[in-house]
C-alpha cells in the first residue's frame, strides 16, 4: 500500500506517453512516405533541404527501385516503433501496476523514440547522398536530423480541454501564454545521450498564494540511456510569503532576496518517484522565518530519504526545521535538520510519525567585546564532520571554516583574520584581512570551481559575509570545490583588499593557492565596485558590479575565467563572462572572449559555455523593457563579433517585439574570408495570435565570391508570404591566382639569418672550459654542447600543399643529414615548434574547425659535434622488481618478482642513459628502421599505430605532426585504415 501514490503518479505520465506514442505511429511514423512528409512540412528555411527532401518523397511515392532498400529499412523501424506500442499498452493494463511494470513500459518507450531518430537518420543520409557537392553533405545531413516535426506532431492532438488545462498551469506557475503552442519550439532531442525533452522557462516572478516562483523552469523529460525515465522536473527560486496578516507581519520580519537563495527543485519520474532537490540532499526548501519571543523558525524542508536508510517506494518523507532559540541577550542557539520522520503504512493507522533528532547546531554570543558565533554539522552519510567560527574581538575577526572526513581521513581549513578599521596601504589602498587555505587528502576541483563562479563561489570560500548564518551553503560549497582524493594537497595564501581608503569603492577578495599531486597555481578572486561605496546598502547604490573569477596555470596551459553577477549600471542590470585559454602543450590553442563566440563555432570545451554580456534595461514605464547583449572574441585564426537588442512592449493582451541582432566572423587562414549574419524584425500580438510581423534573415560572405542568402517573411493576421533572396554570388573565385613558390627556397634563406643559429649549452653537466668573446668568430659553441638550426616559415618533414595563398612547387622539406667539414655530425634531435595547420595544409571545414590552431611540427635540427664517443659490447642482464610489505604481518617477508620485459623499454627511455642513447641517432637518416611497438617521442608529435595493441602500423614514420597523421590515415584505403588510429606519446627530457 505504501507505494500506491508513486505508482499512481508513475502511470499517469506513462499513459500520457503511450497516447502520444500511438498518436506518433499513426501518423509522421506510419511509413516511410509519411515520415518524409513530415521532414518536408517541417523544414522552412533552407531550401536546399527541401529540395533534396522533396526528390526524396517523389521517389519514395513512386516506388522507384534505388529507394526501396530505404523504404524497407524505415518500415522495420516504423513496425518495431508500433509493436513496442502494443506491449507498452499491455504494461499499463497490469494489475497491480507495480514499479516493475513502470520500468518495462518506460523501456518500450525508449524503444519507439529510439526507432524514429533511426529512421531520421536514414533519410537524412539517403537525402545527402543526393547531394552533389561533398562539402555540403555533412551540413544537409545535420541539418535534416534537426527538423522537429516528426517529434511535434503528437503533441498537436492534444484534446482541447487538455491543453487549455496545461495552459492555464503554465500560465499560473511560469507567466507563459499559450504554453501548448510553444511545445514545438522548445523540444531538444538528445540522440547520442538518449533524452528527448521539452523546456519551459518563466518570465519573470509568479506568485501561487503565499508562495512566490521566481524564474521557474518547468522540464518534462525521457531518458533511456542507462535506465528508461520518464518525468517532470520543477525547478524555481521559492519564496514564502507569509506576512498577509496583520498579526504575521508582526512576529514575522521581513525576508532576504530570493538571488540569495538556492533554486530549488521537484521531481517526479518512473524511476524515483518524488524526489526533492537537484542535489544530493533531496530536498524541497521554503526559506521562511517566524519570529516569536525566545524562539525563531528559519527553514522549512520537505525531503525524500537517501536509497540507503529508505527505498524510492517506501513511501516515507522527512519534515525538518532550522530552530532558534535566545538565552537572554548574551546568547543564541540554533538546531537544524530537527522534526519527524513521516511513513505512509496503510490500514487503520496509514501515517506513522516519529520525532527526527537536528544533526547539526550553532551557537551566537553577543557578550561585550566577544561577538560572534559559529555552526557544527555531521554528515553521517559522507562520514564528515563540518564547521565555522566567526568571532570578532575588539579592533578584529577571526572566521574559521574546516571540514573534516573521517573514512578515509580528509581535512579542509580555510582560515581569515579581518582588520577592523582596515590598515591604510597607501595610495587609498587598504588591507582588510589576511588568510590561508589548506587542503590535505582532498584536491582543488576546477570544474566545479568554474561552474560555481556564477552563484557566489569564489565569494562565499574567502572571507564571507555573515559566515554563521550562511553556514550550510558555505560547507556544501567547499565539499564541492575540494572533494576527497589520496594525494591530494592544496594551500595558499588568501587577502582582503580594498581601495578608496575607508570609503570602500572597490573590494577584492583574493587567494592563490598551490594544488597537488597534478601541479597546478589557482588565482582565485572575488570583486566588488561600488558607487557612492560598497559599503552602501544595495538598493542605494548607484553602480554596483560584482565579479568571480579565477585563472589556472598548469605546465600545459592558462586557463581564466570570470562571471559578473547580480551587477547593476543604475537601473540597468548587467550579466556575462570572460574567458582566455592558451595552451601550449599537446594541441596548441589560443582564444580570449568577452560574452561568448560566432554561433556555430567551435570553441574550446573550456570556454564553450561563456554566456554574453547583457544589459536590461526596464525605463519607467513597467510596461516596457530593452535587452542589449554583445560578444567579442579573438583566437588564432579568426576575429569573432556581435549583438543584438531586443525591445519588447506589453500592455494588457497586446504585445509587441522589434530585434536586430548581427554577428560577424572574419577568418584569415588558411585564406581571408568573413561571414555576417543579420536577424531583424517586428511583430505584434494579440492574445498570443499575431496581428501583424516583417522579418529579415540573411548572412552575407566573401570575399571570393561575393555570396548573399536571406529570406524576408511578411505576416499579417493569417497570411504569410516568405520572400527567398538568393543565393546569390558575384566575383570571381580567386581574383588573382597566387604563383607557386618553392618552400625550399624559403627554408634555405630563413636558415641564411644570423638568428636562426643558436648554441645551446649541455643539458645536465657543468661547464669544463669558459668561453671568452670573440670578435672575429660569428658563433662560439660550448665543446660539450649543441647547435641549434631553426626557421619559423615552413614547417619541415611534412607534406604541405601550400605557404598561406601561394600553391607550392615541392610538397616536402627536410634536410640532409648534417656534417662538420668532412665527418658525419651526431644529430641530436628535431627542433620543434608551434605553426598553424590550416597556413600549410589543405583540411576539410570540420576539421579546420575542431583542430587545434597550432600543432608541433619539425623546424629544423639540433647538432653536436663529431661521433667521438663509441659504445661498448653489449651486456645482458635480468631485469626484476622485488615489492616487499614492510608494515604488514600478514605480508612479512613475502616477495613477488615481475617480469619488467614490457615496460621496461619505455623506462630505459625515460631514464638518462635512454635519453642519451636517443641523442646519438640521426633522425634525418634515410629510411624507416622495424619498430615492433610505439616507442615515447617528442611532445607533440604523433604517429599511426593499430587500435588493438598499439603498434605502429607497417611502413609508417615513428614520428611526425598530428596533422600529418591524421592526413596519412585519410588517404589509406577503406580496408588499411580499419582497425588503425592517431596515438601521440610525449617525453619529457
Amino acid at each position: 500500500m505504501a507505494d500506491d501514490i508513486w505508482h499512481a503518479m508513475s502511470k499517469g505520465m506513462l499513459a500520457f506517453a503511450h497516447g502520444r506514442a500511438g498518436d506518433l505511429t499513426q501518423s509522421t511514423f506510419r511509413d516511410t512516405g509519411s515520415l518524409v512528409t513530415s521532414l518536408f512540412d517541417g523544414e522552412e528555411d533552407d531550401p536546399g533541404v527541401k529540395q533534396r527532401l522533396k526528390e526524396l518523397k517523389e521517389q519514395i511515392a513512386a516506388l522507384a527501385e534505388e529507394v526501396k532498400p530505404l523504404i524497407a529499412a524505415v518500415e522495420d523501424e516504423a513496425k518495431a516503433a508500433a509493436a513496442a506500442v502494443g506491449r507498452m499498452a499491455t504494461e499499463l493494463g497490469t494489475d497491480p501496476f507495480t514499479a516493475e511494470a513502470a520500468m518495462r513500459a518506460a523501456t518500450e518507450l525508449g524503444v519507439v523514440i529510439d526507432a524514429l531518430g533511426r529512421a531520421i537518420d536514414d533519410l537524412a543520409d539517403a537525402a545527402a547522398a543526393r547531394e552533389p557537392e561533398e562539402a555540403a553533405k555533412a551540413p544537409l545531413r545535420a541539418a535534416i536530423k534537426g527538423i522537429k516535426e516528426p517529434w511535434i506532431a503528437p503533441f498537436r492532438g492534444l484534446a482541447q480541454d487538455a491543453a487549455k488545462g496545461f495552459d492555464s498551469l503554465c500560465n499560473s506557475v511560469l507567466g507563459l501564454d499559450g504554453a501548448s503552442r510553444a511545445i514545438g519550439t522548445r523540444l531538444s532531442w538528445d540522440q547520442p545521450g538518449k533524452r528527448l525533452a521539452v523546456l519551459l522557462e518563466a518570465t519573470g516572478s509568479t506568485a501561487l498564494g503565499p508562495i512566490t516562483l521566481d524564474g521557474a523552469v518547468v522540464e518534462g523529460f525521457f531518458s533511456f540511456a542507462d535506465r528508461a525515465t520518464l518525468g517532470v522536473l520543477v525547478k524555481a527560486r521559492i519564496k514564502a510569503g507569509l506576512r498577509g496578516d496583520k498579526l504575521l507581519q508582526k512576529i514575522i520580519p521581513g525576508q532576504a532576496p530570493t538571488a540569495d537563495t538556492e533554486p530549488t527543485a521537484v521531481t517526479l519520474d518512473t524511476t524515483n518517484g518524488l524526489t526533492f532537490g537537484a542535489g544530493a540532499d533531496r530536498r524541497l526548501t521554503l526559506p521562511v522565518r517566524f519570529a516569536f519571543p525566545g524562539l525563531e523558525l528559519r527553514e522549512l524542508a520537505i525531503a525524500r530519504p537517501p536509497e540507503e536508510e529508505a527505498p524510492p517506494d517506501s513511501g516515507r518523507i522527512d519534515l525538518m526545521a532550522t530552530v532558534a532559540g535566545r538565552m537572554g541577550d548574551a546568547v543564541g542557539i540554533v538546531a537544524e535538520g530537527v522534526g519527524a520522520v513521516l511513513t505512509w503504512r496503510g490500514g487503520d493507522a496509514p501515517i506513522e510519525v516519529r520525532p527526527r533528532p537536528p544533526h547539526a547546531a550553532g551557537i551566537r554570543i553577543e557578550a561585550g567585546i566577544v561577538r560572534g558565533g559559529g555552526f557544527l554539522r555531521h554528515d553521517e552519510d559522507a562520514g564528515e564532520y563540518g564547521g565555522v567560527l566567526d568571532l570578532t574581538f575588539a579592533k578584529f575577526g577571526v572566521t574559521a571554516i574546516c571540514l573534516i572526513g573521517t573514512e578515509p581521513f580528509s581535512l579542509v581549513v580555510v582560515l581569515g583574520v579581518r582588520f577592523a578599521p582596515r590598515i591604510e596601504l597607501g595610495f587609498g589602498f587598504t588591507l582588510g584581512g589576511l588568510g590561508g587555505i589548506l587542503a590535505l587528502e582532498r584536491r582543488l576541483d576546477t570544474e566545479a570551481l568554474r561552474a560555481g563562479i556564477r552563484n557566489g563561489a569564489i565569494g562565499t570560500l574567502l572571507f564571507p559575509d555573515d559566515p554563521v548564518q550562511a553556514a550550510p551553503g558555505i560547507l556544501d560549497r567547499i565539499k564541492t570545490i575540494f572533494p576527497p582524493q589520496p594525494g591530494g594537497f592544496v594551500v595558499g595564501p588568501i587577502a582582503e583588499l580594498g581601495w578608496g581608503s575607508q570609503a570602500g569603492f572597490v573590494k577584492a577578495k583574493v587567494g592563490l593557492v598551490l594544488a597537488l599531486p597534478d601541479p597546478r597555481i589557482v588565482l582565485l578572486g572575488a570583486l566588488q565596485v561600488g558607487v557612492p561605496t560598497a559599503e552602501t546598502p544595495d538598493r542605494l547604490r548607484i553602480v554596483d558590479l560584482r565579479a568571480e573569477f579565477f585563472a589556472e596555470f598548469s605546465d600545459d596551459y592558462l586557463l581564466a575565467r570570470a562571471s559578473l553577477i547580480n551587477s547593476k549600471l543604475a537601473t540597468a542590470t548587467v550579466n556575462g563572462d570572460l574567458g582566455l585559454l592558451v595552451r601550449w602543450a599537446d594541441e596548441e590553442i589560443f582564444a580570449i572572449s568577452i560574452g561568448g563566440f560566432f554561433p556555430g563555432f567551435e570553441a574550446p570545451p573550456e570556454l564553450a559555455d561563456l554566456k554574453r554580456i547583457a544589459i536590461e534595461v526596464s525605463p519607467p514605464l513597467p510596461w516596457i523593457t530593452l535587452r542589449a547583449e554583445g560578444y567579442f572574441a579573438i583566437t588564432a585564426s579568426t576575429l569573432q563579433f556581435g549583438g543584438s537588442f531586443t525591445l519588447r512592449a506589453k500592455v494588457g493582451p497586446a504585445e509587441a517585439r522589434a530585434w536586430l541582432a548581427v554577428d560577424a566572423l572574419f577568418e584569415w587562414a588558411p585564406r581571408f574570408r568573413f561571414v555576417c549574419r543579420i536577424d531583424a524584425g517586428l511583430e505584434v500580438k494579440v492574445f498570443g495570435e499575431t496581428l501583424l510581423g516583417v522579418s529579415f534573415r540573411g548572412e552575407i560572405s566573401g570575399t571570393a565570391p561575393w555570396r548573399l542568402e536571406g529570406r524576408a517573411s511578411i505576416e499579417i493576421l493569417w497570411w504569410d508570404i516568405p520572400i527567398d533572396i538568393g543565393p546569390i554570388t558575384w566575383g570571381a573565385e580567386e581574383a588573382v591566382a597566387a604563383p607557386a613558390i618553392s618552400p625550399m627556397q624559403v627554408v634555405a634563406q630563413a636558415l641564411e639569418a644570423d638568428a636562426a643559429w643558436t648554441p645551446r649549452l649541455p643539458a645536465g653537466a657543468e661547464s669544463l672550459v669558459r668561453l671568452r668573446s670573440d670578435e672575429i668568430t660569428p658563433l662560439l659553441v660550448h665543446p660539450l654542447g649543441a647547435l641549434e638550426a631553426r626557421q619559423l616559415s615552413v614547417p619541415l618533414e611534412t607534406e604541405i600543399d601550400r605557404i598561406g595563398g601561394n600553391p607550392v612547387l615541392a610538397p616536402r622539406v627536410h634536410l640532409d643529414a648534417p656534417r662538420i667539414g668532412v665527418a658525419e655530425a651526431a644529430a641530436l634531435s628535431h627542433a620543434t615548434d608551434a605553426f598553424p595547420p590550416g597556413q600549410f595544409i589543405d583540411m576539410a571545414v570540420e576539421d579546420q574547425a575542431s583542430g587545434p590552431d597550432f600543432e608541433t611540427f619539425p623546424c629544423g635540427i639540433r647538432l653536436a659535434a663529431t661521433r667521438a664517443v663509441q659504445p661498448g659490447p653489449v651486456a645482458s642482464a635480468a631485469v626484476t622488481w622485488e615489492t616487499v610489505f614492510p608494515h604488514d604481518d600478514a605480508m612479512a617477508g613475502s616477495r613477488t618478482a615481475w617480469d619488467l620485459r614490457l615496460i621496461a623499454p619505455h623506462a630505459f627511455a625515460t631514464a638518462a642513459v635512454g635519453i642519451a642513447a636517443r641523442a646519438r641517432v640521426n633522425p634525418y637518416a634515410i629510411g624507416i628502421a622495424p619498430d615492433a611497438g610505439i616507442a615515447l617521442g617528442d611532445a607533440g608529435l604523433a604517429t599511426v599505430a593499430r587500435m588493438a595493441d598499439s603498434v605502429r602500423a607497417e611502413g609508417v614514420p615513428a614520428a611526425m605532426a598530428t596533422s600529418a597523421a591524421r592526413r596519412l590515415l585519410r588517404g589509406m584505403a577503406v580496408g588499411q585504415r580499419e582497425g588503425l588510429q592517431v596515438i601521440r606519446a610525449r617525453l619529457a627530457a
